[in-house]
């Protein structure tokens, strides 16, 4: 056989093993062995590997009636950390973890439209890695949520502050020389969601903010269309003729269904110059017409664009993330009986597990995933520390 058959061969095999340990914690030699179909010897040789890299450790034996007691294995997941960064409209937020997604630290950062992403990225990064734990290989990896569109790592388009670099990652990189993956938030989302509900490979991830964005995944990987623009569920036409939009149409879905404009149009019913989520919420616990209405086009709304989505891809899973679902329980199921009654189709809609920090798990889990060189992380935990982030 080629050397370099050989050798592609060996490296299949190394990913399987490795994923297996990382996501089946403990197990030993031989049960690797038997459900992964490879040879004792292929195992032991590849197990070894691992060890000498400080990726894999030994926790001792397993309970048996009879015989020689085999030593179990799980992945060092504290041999290094991972940043993720999610560049909000108004504000950063930072989140590092071990490389399993647990043992976090979240941390805010001010942040206004005008300033320069560009340094206040690298004070943040520089701030992180002075702060980093030692561990054997450091901070091995970074993930940017960018509320635009990005394509190859490349930033194309942001509506919500100025376009920062276009080649943000690679300054970065070339800066702290780690790998800098930058993505779409909603992108990131549905990885991120993927990891906690990996029994789904075709999902959708909706993100309702100022803005509403989608995350698809497809045969679980992430579809992004041809030059990265898959995914724009905000700016798909909800009435034609409608109100403008930034993105230079009319009627846009996000225009009448986003946080901001439910806001907008509430506080306008109300005579209000401005309302906030608390305040909004508190009005509609308190049954005020004017909330129940707005709610009630929340969900119309949200389902016709459902609808578009479930007829266009057949998903086995949509999960909408937005204030308003998150704290108001039966909007799920109301959007899932308008879809039933109103468009003749059934659909699972289920809330965010991760809410405000689903994007940061899915930059995680990306860089998680190319350090170690496996496909399918899955994340079962989440640490307490999220409860209650640093404000710098």
């Amino acid at each position: 056989m080629p050397i370099a058959n050989q050798e592609m061969i060996r490296n299949t095999n190394r990913r399987l093993v490795l994923e297996y340990i990382v996501n089946n914690p403990p197990v030993s030699r031989a049960d690797l062995a038997k459900h992964l179909q490879l040879t004792k010897a292929t195992i032991s040789n590849i197990v070894q590997e691992l060890l000498d890299k400080n990726l894999v450790q030994e926790i001792g034996s397993a309970q048996t009636a009879m015989g020689r007691k085999p030593i179990l294995l799980k992945f060092h997941q504290s041999c290094g950390q991972v940043l993720a960064i999610d560049v909000r409209p108004h504000q950063i937020i930072t989140l590092i973890t071990d490389l399993k997604g647990e043992n976090c630290r979240v941390k805010e950062f001010p942040f206004s439209p005008e300033a320069n992403l560009l340094p206040l990225l690298e004070h943040i990064i520089s701030e992180h890695m002075e702060n980093c734990k030692e561990s054997p290989y450091g901070i091995v990896g970074i993930g940017i949520g960018i509320y635009g569109v990005v394509h190859k790592n490349r930033i194309v388009f942001t509506p919500y502050y100025p376009l920062p670099a276009p080649n943000l990652s690679e300054l970065l990189s070339g800066r702290f020389q780690i790998p800098v993956f930058s993505e779409n938030e909603s992108n990131f989302s549905v990885l991120g969601e993927s990891a906690f509900r990996c029994g789904y490979q075709n999902m959708i991830h909706i993100n309702v903010h100022d803005g509403i964005g989608m995350g698809i995944l497809v045969n679980g990987k992430l579809y992004k269309g041809q030059d990265g623009y898959a995914g724009e569920l905000g700016h798909t036409i909800l009435f034609p003729d409608g109100k403008p939009c930034a993105c230079g149409n009319e009627g846009c879905l996000e225009q009448y269904a986003s946080e901001r404009a439910i806001l907008e149009e509430y506080a306008r019913k109300i005579g209000q110059s401005h309302v906030n989520t608390e305040e909004f919420l508190k009005d509609y616990q308190q049954k005020r017409p004017e909330a129940i209405e707005m709610i009630n086009l929340f969900v119309k709304y949200m389902a016709i664009g459902m609808n578009n989505i479930v007829n266009t891809f057949n998903t086995d899973l949509i999960v909408l993330n937005s204030f308003f679902s998150n704290c108001i329980p039966d909007i799920n199921s109301r959007i899932a009986e308008y879809l039933r009654c109103h468009q003749n189709r059934d659909c699972k809609i289920l809330a965010s597990r991760l809410q405000d920090i689903s994007c940061l798990i899915g930059g995680i889990r990306v860089c998680i995933e190319h350090f170690l060189d496996i496909e399918h992380l899955q994340i079962q935990t989440l640490s307490a520390d999220l409860e209650n982030p640093e404000h710098s």
